[in-house]
């Protein structure tokens, strides 16, 4: 080969030096999760983000029935939907609904905790059919919501349900109790809703038992501690972090209820159980007044983002 081509062609890259390999293997593996989530990132996208982006757009335009055929004729009102919906004084204020729900979920959540945990406790232990109560006791989680609203509207028939019966025979209140209009309505879709919600914390709480050693218990009751004793200093602590979780799961869940109120109370519902999801049905699908609806959403949003943000939080401080 001539000397001219020898010139010509292009010198070979160097090799890459024994620091360099190791950096290029990270970087190729730092990609793998990425790709990995890619499908997933993907389908969330198309079935939360893009939904969610619209909703934002709509909750500040006049879109209604009306220029549901041309959205170009829906203006845009900026922040008013907002202002209308969070006047006390408006015709268009859900601050009530606002209030029934937080209300609603938090009795709820505080009647779902113990019991969920207490029923956790109790087949942890072991005694005969134990297996057979683990299972009974999944059986208000695992029926579908509008199941179960059914069976508590014919319990909480006025007069002729199973709650009126059982007040009859033990002689308490009326004989005849309106449970699914007027204040009573609160209360029925309150006991409906904790019957339902406390199995999900049962289950959380159970996993968590499981993960705590024997050893712990055996070593404090040799140390004389008591039941409670062992159940505040040993039981409380370990499960703590997924009580927290199951806690704000169980708040989205209940705040985000809509099946149980529907099918339960009808609708309308009355004022005192017309909690904010039903109130965005019926501010969509009765007024159809859509922009009005999507910012009541977007309230309804901004406020499950406290306990998200709380756990998030909580879960940052515990790996510290």
């Amino acid at each position: 080969m001539s000397q001219q081509a020898l010139e010509a062609t292009p010198a070979a890259p160097p090799p890459p030096s024994p620091e360099e390999k190791p950096r290029r293997r990270r970087s190729a593996s730092g990609r793998v999760p990425f790709g990995l989530l890619a499908p997933s990132f993907a389908l969330m996208t198309v079935v939360s983000y893009v939904p969610l982006f619209l909703a934002v757009v709509i909750s500040i335009t006049a879109l209604s029935i009306f220029s549901i055929g041309d959205v170009g004729q829906a203006g845009i009102v900026g922040l008013s939907n907002y202002l209308d919906v969070l006047n006390p004084a408006g015709p268009l204020s859900v601050l009530g609904p606002l209030r029934v729900s937080i209300l609603f979920t938090v009795i709820t959540t505080l009647a779902a905790v113990p019991l969920g945990v207490g029923a956790a406790v109790l087949v942890n232990q072991k005694f005969r059919g134990r297996a057979v109560l683990r299972t009974v006791m999944l059986i208000p989680f695992i029926l579908p919501h509008f199941v179960t609203a059914l069976i508590w509207r014919l319990m909480f028939q006025s007069g002729t349900g199973a709650i009126d019966q059982v007040l009859r025979f033990l002689g308490i209140g009326a004989d005849y109790n309106l449970w699914l209009i007027g204040p009573n309505s609160f209360w029925a879709l309150t006991i409906s809703s904790i019957w339902s919600a406390w199995p999900f914390v049962y289950i959380m709480a159970l996993a968590a038992l499981q993960a705590v050693p024997a050893e712990y218990y055996d070593a404090a009751e040799v140390d004389g501690a008591g039941i409670m004793r062992r159940f505040w200093s040993i039981t409380v602590p370990s499960i703590k972090p997924t009580l927290v979780l199951a806690v704000c799961l169980s708040v989205i869940n209940q705040f985000n209820s809509f099946t149980l109120p529907f099918v339960l109370l009808g609708h309308p519902p009355s004022e005192e159980a017309n909690v904010l999801p039903i109130e965005i049905y019926t501010t969509s699908f009765t007024a159809n007044d859509y922009g009005h609806a999507s910012a009541i959403a977007v309230v309804n949003l901004l406020v499950l983002l406290i306990p998200i943000a709380y756990y998030l939080k909580k879960a940052r401080s515990d790996e510290n």
